[in-house]
């Protein structure tokens, strides 16, 4: 006699959650500065309730760096450096990368290359 007669092997697939609705990813993002306490907030932000994300823009400013790597710090992800040219300008894109509870989360600055 099994203990566990249930195997979710054999049995249906577990359906996907519904997607997050605009006026909980906004909750959501409100919780996500409340844990960001005492770290720089972004000069601007983009919910995204198709792709689920929140996007953070920070100052073109290279103490931009730091704060970055301060929010990575604190939630996890992966920091990422790469030059392009967004605006036919020459600039430095780094992008911190996080789930933060199933949303994707990119905080990111572009940095003129001198």
């Amino acid at each position: 006699m099994d203990l566990y007669p249930y195997d979710p092997a054999n049995g249906p697939a577990v359906p996907d959650l519904p997607p997050i609705n605009i006026g909980a990813l906004t909750v959501g993002l409100s919780d996500l500065f409340g844990r960001a306490s005492g770290l720089v907030l972004p000069r601007s932000v983009l919910i995204n309730e198709t792709a689920q994300a929140y996007l953070l823009t920070f100052a073109p400013d290279p103490d931009s760096i730091r704060v970055i790597t301060s929010w990575a710090i604190r939630f996890g992800g992966v920091v990422e450096s790469h030059t392009c040219s967004p605006d036919g300008t020459q600039r430095q894109h780094i992008i911190l990368t996080f789930e933060y509870f199933g949303v994707q989360v990119d905080a990111f600055t572009f940095l003129p290359v001198t």
